[in-house]
């Protein structure tokens, strides 16, 4: 079952109908989305408003409430899904040259974690790089999810052909081996990205505040995500990425986004002068 947009008028909902809508959320889920940007957030409902043609928040309230598989379907439809696959090349040719070899060198094995994760597009580049260094069987990868439904997408390796060729442009100046149709094949029109880069990959179902989290974990990759929390969540967010690091371990969000005093500054160092790429202070 997927989301499938009409043409008709996006419904615009008001404050006190998302805050009934996150509400209603906490209380059958234990999802707490109180602390997301609410303009941001509010949007994404509308959108899957007009998805699904209801022009009530009643309606969407009901279905949320007496249907658990449409909750998952929502969370996968509420999350915000990376753009392509090796976005900004230039840091996964950081992760290529420095990054990976560094917590390498440091233990034979190591822990790699993506949270909030719902395309795949983060992971299955990350497996392609690991796999092209040969170290691939070294990486303990978890991803956590949200939603259900992101984790059987994720796992079918399904690829939006919309993707394909900026991916492509990205893996060639990510200085990639090959090229991307070596891990990606077309079959009946659709793309399907090679499963076997993620057989070992373990998927977590988390909560709205990345919850569980794994812990002695050598790098985070939580790109282009902080802008949709306000500064409340931003700040218990960081702790969190914070105290699942090792001591010299590795936080990489996106280039846009920053550390300041209120949320995250005290706790992290800016370690490149070109990407959003931080250690932990100690």
């Amino acid at each position: 079952m997927t989301l499938t947009m009409n043409k008709s008028i996006m419904q615009e909902l008001g404050i006190v109908d998302t805050r009934n809508i996150i509400n209603t959320i906490t209380e059958k889920y234990n999802y707490d989305f109180s602390d997301y940007a609410l303009i941001s957030f509010k949007r994404r409902l509308e959108k899957i408003l007009e998805s699904y043609n209801l022009k009530y928040t009643d309606v969407l309230i009901n279905k949320l409430v007496g249907n658990d598989r449409f909750f998952e379907i929502f969370l996968d439809a509420l999350a915000v899904p990376s753009t392509e696959m090796f976005r900004d090349p230039s840091l996964w040719r950081i992760m290529r040259d420095e990054i990976i070899p560094a917590i390498h060198q440091d233990s034979a094995s190591f822990k790699i974690w993506l949270p909030n994760s719902v395309s795949g597009d983060e992971l299955f580049s990350l497996a392609i790089l690991l796999h092209e260094m040969g170290l691939l069987n070294k990486a303990q990868i978890l991803v956590s999810c949200m939603s259900s439904v992101s984790i059987e997408t994720i796992r079918s390796g399904v690829f939006s052909n919309s993707k394909f060729e900026i991916s492509s442009d990205n893996y060639i100046r990510a200085n990639g081996e090959f090229e991307l149709s070596k891990y990606v094949t077309l079959k009946d029109g659709i793309f399907t990205r090679d499963t076997s880069l993620i057989q070992n990959v373990t998927f977590i179902k988390q909560n709205s505040f990345l919850e569980p989290v794994p812990p002695s974990v050598k790098l985070i990759l939580f790109r282009n995500k902080m802008i949709y929390f306000n500064q409340t969540l931003q700040g218990r967010i960081y702790k969190t990425l914070y105290n699942a690091l090792t001591s010299n371990g590795f936080l990489v969000i996106g280039t846009k986004e920053s550390l300041n005093s209120h949320y995250g500054n005290n706790d992290f160092i800016k370690i490149s002068k070109t990407e959003s790429i931080f250690k932990p202070r100690t």
